[in-house]
């Protein structure tokens, strides 16, 4: 294959990576994020299409398929790491404000030393058409990297490690579930653009730079879609749709052989809590619950959700006594804040399932069943305990 050849091939490649970036800046609503979230996700894929098609010039310039001379080669790069500089801006702050929805002033710093990072790489970036320090034309018209790009490579990753660092570091410090998962997805744009930089130096006129940024995009995007479509907002456990989709999957793969059962889980007196400490108490409550859930349900390898109000769902593929490993991780939970949140127990009602001839909604009502039967039990010896 001529160099014509590899320069098409990676022109229609970044192409494709314009279309899809189109896709996703026209579909970033505030569905998926708050208005200033997606203000600079938008932005960031924005700013990463002008990269595409100033890289997209450059290389058809260089491949000799357009008219191209120093001026324009100098001018597409130069834009290009510009592009590439406010990118990786936008990321940041989106970031930043993904973590801290309520735009406090602790973030204030960070953002400041995002923009003066920034601010400082576009100043060298725009100057090195006249001082070549990141690169210069060579006198066959070639673009080179100069010695000085290094700078370049380090403030871009100091841009990417630190709000990487501080949504790693805020994942632990948050226990729901959803935001765990969603604070370690920049992480994604460190590792694989640092991959594909590695790759650049072994597979030159392939655009895996491009790929690399697209990639964390793209998945990071993904994932933060299916998070509000499929995540519970409060408590950040999969949803009712979710727990609905994957119980058919379950029931239509049920055989003797291949049981499993379904938990409803209720919080007791739940409405006493909201009536006597407040929806706010109430929903740490319900959080408290959610996390517990989820941690038995890690250890079960089972499947957990919130149901709707205070009911909750688990599927797992053993007869455990869930009930009371639920009502013990409660219990060590509410250690760290008992003075926040009032003692609590749950109820749970099971129903098996060895076939797919039940529906999911006969299956439901069986649990909610033996549920309502547990809660009668629980009424009438709380009953009985106060008449002693």
């Amino acid at each position: 294959m001529n160099n014509s050849s590899l320069y098409i091939s990676y022109v229609i490649t970044e192409v494709f990576c314009i279309l899809f970036s189109i896709g996703i800046i026209i579909k970033a609503n505030k569905n998926v994020g708050t208005q200033i979230q997606m203000h600079h996700f938008r932005g960031m894929a924005m700013f990463f299409i002008i990269y595409l098609i100033s890289d997209s010039w450059w290389a058809l310039g260089q491949g000799g398929l357009i008219p191209f001379n120093a001026a324009l080669n100098k001018a597409t790069n130069t834009v290009g790491l510009v592009a590439v500089s406010l990118l990786t801006l936008g990321w940041c702050i989106f970031v930043i404000f993904r973590i801290d929805q309520n735009n406090s002033k602790e973030t204030i710093p960070l953002r400041v030393i995002h923009y003066a990072v920034t601010i400082v790489d576009c100043i060298i970036t725009i100057t090195s058409v006249f001082t070549g320090f990141y690169f210069y034309i060579d006198k066959n018209d070639i673009f080179q990297f100069a010695d000085g790009y290094i700078v370049h490579i380090i403030l871009t990753f100091v841009q990417l490690f630190g709000s990487g660092i501080y949504s790693f570091w805020k994942s632990f410090s948050n226990q729901q579930v959803k935001l765990k998962k969603e604070y370690r997805l920049p992480l994604l744009f460190i590792i694989i653009p640092s991959a594909t930089a590695v790759l650049e130096g072994i597979l030159p006129l392939t655009p895996v730079v491009a790929l690399g940024i697209f990639l964390p995009i793209h998945y990071s995007f993904l994932e933060i879609q299916s998070s509000e479509i499929y995540s519970d907002a409060l408590t950040g456990l999969n949803n009712r749709r979710r727990m609905e989709i994957f119980l058919q999957d379950m029931i239509h793969n049920a055989t003797e052989s291949n049981s499993f059962r379904i938990h409803m889980i209720d919080v007791n007196d739940f409405k006493l809590v909201n009536d006597k400490f407040g929806h706010i108490v109430g929903d740490k409550t319900l959080q408290l619950v959610a996390d517990a859930l989820h941690n038995v349900s890690d250890r079960l390898h089972g499947f957990c959700a919130r149901y709707g109000g205070d009911e909750f769902v688990l599927i797992i593929n053993d007869d455990t006594d869930i009930n009371e490993a639920i009502q013990n991780e409660v219990n060590v939970l509410r250690q760290k804040c008992a003075d926040l949140i009032p003692a609590i127990t749950v109820c749970t009602g099971c129903a098996e399932c060895r076939s797919g001839a039940i529906t999911a909604t006969q299956l439901i009502a069986q649990a909610d069943e033996q549920l309502y039967i547990q809660k009668e039990i629980f009424h009438g010896r709380r009953k009985a305990e106060d008449t002693e």
